[in-house]
């Protein structure tokens, strides 16, 4: 078996990118070299061997025994260069770190159980006036706890309603559903990427999303579900789509 080549700052950049808050790091040497890692936000204590041994990560502290089974598969995920963090997570991380939420990012504990909620969540945040890409963040609490969201979530088909509604002028929002980590515990973010097509409504009803209503999102708030977004707003986003249409 060819040596595997242990990138600790590889490591420690991907176990950063998750959340943790890496504290001590200590190169040791005993019988090969080993790190140890300790941090300033979980029990955790890893040490991780500079070998060709697969699954010899080493993971112990005071820690819970969730935490434990899923970060050594996590931390050996990143030695064999097997896990990539998505570029997006360490920005999902600094938002949850915030506890607050804005125009472009929204929190929910549990995936949507009704279509139409989870539409009109998608609608408002596409719509955001700072016309940033947007984020709903599935699997944290409105007390910004990260529990995340657990195995029975199929996220197979998560989006496939989509192409049964119908958008004004077949303008349809550009989504993307990620499987990302906070710490050791697995998170989804819906993302709705910024678009020059917003604002974005439909022409047709779907269940409690009605026709020709203009929804958006303001600080930490959506437009009702069954109201108008506010006249200055509803001008600001045409005034985007008008700024950015040859693009």
């Amino acid at each position: 078996m060819a040596k595997i080549s242990v990138d600790i700052e590889c490591i420690k950049e991907g176990l950063t990118n998750i959340g943790y808050e890496i504290s001590d790091v200590i190169e040791r040497e005993n019988n090969g070299i080993n790190w140890q890692l300790k941090f300033s936000n979980s029990g955790a204590i890893i040490t991780i061997y500079d070998s060709n041994k697969v699954n010899n990560t080493v993971v112990n502290g005071k820690l819970d025994t969730e935490e434990k089974e899923n970060l050594k598969p996590i931390v050996e995920g990143l030695k064999q260069k097997e896990l990539i963090v998505d570029p997006i997570n360490a920005e999902i991380v600094e938002m949850i770190r915030t506890h607050k939420e804005m125009d472009y990012y929204d929190f929910k504990q549990i995936p949507h159980k009704n279509n139409d909620d989870l539409l009109h969540d998608i609608i408002c945040l596409s719509n955001n006036i700072e016309n940033k890409d947007a984020y709903l963040i599935l699997g944290v609490t409105d007390d910004f706890e990260v529990v995340g969201v657990d195995d029975t979530f199929n996220s197979h088909g998560f989006f496939d309603f989509i192409k049964t509604v119908s958008f004004a002028g077949d303008h349809v929002p550009d989504i993307e559903l990620k499987k990302l980590n906070y710490k050791c515990k697995t998170i989804y973010v819906v993302v709705c990427k910024s678009s020059k097509n917003v604002p974005f409504y439909l022409d047709k009803k779907f269940k409690k999303v009605n026709p020709n209503q203009i929804y958006t999102r303001v600080g930490d708030t959506n437009t009702p579900i069954n109201g108008n977004a506010n006249y200055e707003d509803v001008e600001a986003l045409w005034r985007i789509h008008f700024r950015r249409e040859n693009e």
